[in-house]
């Protein structure tokens, strides 16, 4: 039946018989299925070409969807790679920031062992300049015990000795 159009249904011619259908009944019924069967096949014909759009559009989707899976796949792959690099950086980094800390706690000790030694320096400096001072005061003291000794003595004895003259030289 599929091979039958709607003119083809239309255009069967039935014999007659005496005690056949009634013409008129099964022209209109006759009608009736040409005019099923076209509307069948105009919706055939529109499902097949719903068909090949869905079709086309499911190839495009496709093509689509496989585009995203690569760019996805791709863009996993750099963010990973971005990941490491980010991690081995910081790792780099941090590496780098504990030599530098341990240099600047290796020189700020060293500049605190340097203090540390100045003013040790500086100590004994001043220990020995006390005492200078000191035996330079006792020095001072001596001289001024000396010097008051000195004068005490001066006062005892007189400054200016008075020359007595000899007469005999004063004829001459």
């Amino acid at each position: 039946m599929s091979d039958l159009t709607p003119l083809d249904i239309l255009g069967v011619d039935f014999p007659r018989g005496i005690r056949g259908y009634d013409a008129e009944t099964v022209r209109s019924f006759l009608q009736q299925l040409a005019s099923s069967m076209e509307e069948l096949l105009r919706e055939r014909g529109e499902l097949r070409q719903n068909l090949h759009r869905n079709e086309q559009e499911l190839k495009a989707y496709r093509k689509r969807e496989n585009a995203l899976q690569e760019a996805l796949v791709a863009a996993q792959k750099t963010a990973e790679a971005t990941m490491d690099n980010a991690k081995s950086d910081a790792q780099r980094i941090i590496q780098e920031g504990h030599g530098l800390a341990d240099r600047l706690v290796d020189e700020a000790y060293g500049r605190a062992k340097n203090i540390e030694t100045t003013i040790s320096d500086l100590r004994s400096r001043r220990r020995e300049v006390r005492g200078e001072l000191m035996r330079l005061t006792e020095l001072l003291q001596g001289f001024i015990r000396d010097d008051q000794q000195l004068e005490q003595d001066e006062r005892s004895t007189p400054q200016i000795t008075l020359l007595h003259r000899r007469e005999g030289k004063r004829q001459a």
